[in-house]
C-alpha cells in the first residue's frame, strides 16, 4: 500500500476542521478518534483513499463540510465514502441533527447498499467507539448517560451495526474488534441488570 503527502495533508485538515472538539464527555481531542479510526482502515488492508476518507468521515456531520468541497481537495472517491459514512440527512441544515432513533435506523438500513470500501471505514468508525466505550464504561459504568441513546440504545445499535457488517466484511479486523466489544456491552454486569432475561 502506497502513502503520498496527500495523507499527510489530509490529517492537517482534519485537525483544522475539529481542532475545538472533544471526545464526547471527555477532554480528549477528537483527532485522537480520527487518527484511530484511519489506523484501523490501514490495517484492514484498506487503501489511501480510504485511509483519508476515515480521518475526514466526520466532516460532513461534525464540521460543516459538503461532499463538493471533500471533493475538490482529495476528489470524488474519499468524497463518496465520507457521504456513504454519515448519517446526517443531506436534506439536514449545517450543524443541524434530526432524532438519534431515526438517523441510526436509516444508516442501517442503507448498509446493504454500499460499497465494500465504504464499509470497511464504518466498521473502523465503529469498532473505535464501541472499544472506547466499554473502556470508559470499566471505569465508570454511569458513562452510558452521556449518549443519546444511553446503554440500552447503545447496544442494539452497535449490536445491529455488527449483525450489517459481518456477512459483507468477514475478514476484517475492524468487524472482529466490534464484535469483541459488542459481546463486552451486552455481558457486562449494567447492562445484565437493566435487560430482563
Amino acid at each position: 500500500m502506497t502513502m503520498t503527502s496527500r495523507y499527510g495533508e489530509a490529517l492537517l485538515w482534519a485537525e483544522a476542521l475539529h481542532r475545538k472538539q472533544r471526545r464526547k464527555g471527555k477532554a480528549v481531542p477528537y483527532i485522537s478518534h480520527l487518527i484511530s479510526v484511519s489506523a484501523l482502515v490501514w490495517e484492514d488492508g484498506g487503501n489511501e483513499d480510504q485511509a483519508i476518507a476515515a480521518l475526514l468521515h466526520d466532516a460532513i456531520e461534525d464540521a460543516d463540510q459538503s461532499h463538493e468541497s471533500i471533493a475538490s481537495r482529495f476528489g470524488e472517491t474519499v468524497a463518496d465514502i465520507v457521504r456513504d459514512c454519515t448519517d446526517t440527512s443531506p436534506e439536514a441544515k449545517p450543524g443541524e441533527k434530526e432524532p438519534w432513533l431515526l438517523r441510526k435506523t436509516r444508516y442501517l438500513e442503507s448498509l446493504a447498499g454500499k460499497p465494500l470500501t465504504s464499509l470497511l471505514v464504518t466498521a473502523a468508525d465503529k469498532a473505535h467507539n464501541a472499544g472506547d466505550m466499554v473502556l470508559d464504561a470499566c471505569k465508570d459504568p454511569t458513562m452510558w448517560s452521556k449518549f443519546n441513546a444511553g446503554l440500552e440504545g447503545s447496544a442494539w445499535y452497535l449490536l445491529r451495526m455488527h449483525q450489517e457488517l459481518v456477512d459483507r466484511l468477514p475478514e476484517s479486523r475492524s468487524v472482529q474488534k466490534l464484535e469483541e466489544a459488542v459481546l463486552e456491552i451486552l455481558f457486562s454486569k449494567v447492562y445484565q441488570e437493566l435487560v430482563p432475561q
